[in-house]
């Protein structure tokens, strides 16, 4: 018969004393401050933080060829040369958003790699 808790391999454990515990919890809570900080300020957001940067790159992919399509359109209009500007407004417009999501994504890497 063991007289420790039940699961302890020997007879001679003992339950932590609250300074054991207070000590414990502020290692965890230094370790947890050392992350956090070199981690950057959108490390507690977590989640939230890269799931709205996420949607803010598309959101600008989305907005660039949009601006490109409609002056596209608005050349076309003035010059009589529909559908051309039109397409090549689409493409300016892709392009563009492409590379701004590269750049993006470049500088992210690069900031992670640190």
């Amino acid at each position: 018969m063991s007289s420790g808790r039940e699961g302890d391999p020997g007879r001679g454990a003992r339950e932590p004393d609250a300074k054991d515990v207070a000590r414990r919890r502020e290692e965890l809570l230094s370790e947890a401050r050392r992350n956090a900080a070199t981690d950057g300020p959108g490390a507690r957001a977590g989640n939230v933080s890269s799931a709205s940067a996420l949607a803010g790159m598309g959101l600008q992919f989305v907005i660039v060829i949009l601006i490109c399509l409609y002056a596209g359109m608005w050349l076309d209009r003035k010059f009589g040369t529909a559908p051309w500007l039109l397409i090549v407004g689409a493409l300016v417009g892709a392009a563009a958003g492409f590379y701004a999501l590269y750049r993006v994504m470049t500088s992210a890497n690069r900031r992670a790699g640190k």
